[in-house]
């Protein structure tokens, strides 16, 4: 199973759970620095037999939809060709859309449709869910 996080905070807790085993891959794009919980580090990549099963995408504020493309399509092409999950979850947190007052993304309802489109394109079971709160 691959687990995909497009919230604006990092998807700790889903990536704790499965950090020191290969049964799930973890991947979040999300907003880091100064922001809440302060994980998710690109070099946060799993332990153990996980090791190298939690991808982190680390972001700036201000990311935009085209910008958010960019980066989500190739990292996630990579994922499904080298992993090649026979699952997908994809966790699309509201709070990474435009106006949201403290995650500072500025993607729109077309970006994440986007993502979930382009997901569905893989032809892999896809469980999408929806999220992002503090």
């Amino acid at each position: 199973v691959l687990y995909i996080d497009i919230a604006i905070p990092h998807g700790d807790g889903v990536e704790e759970a499965f950090y020191c085993t290969d049964r799930v891959m973890t991947c979040s794009f999300h907003k880091y620095g100064d922001f809440f919980p302060g994980t998710g580090a690109i070099t946060d990549l799993g332990a153990k037999k996980g090791k190298y099963y939690s991808v982190n995408f680390p972001l700036k504020e201000g990311m935009e939809d085209a910008s958010y493309e960019r980066i989500f399509k190739p990292v996630i092409s990579k994922i499904m060709e080298v992993y090649r999950p026979t699952a997908v979850v994809l966790q699309c947190g509201a709070d990474s859309l435009t106006g949201d007052r403290l995650g500072c993304f500025n993607l729109t309802l077309r970006g994440h449709g986007e993502c979930v489109r382009f997901m569905k394109g893989f032809g892999v079971p896809l469980l999408v869910l929806g999220g992002g709160g503090y």
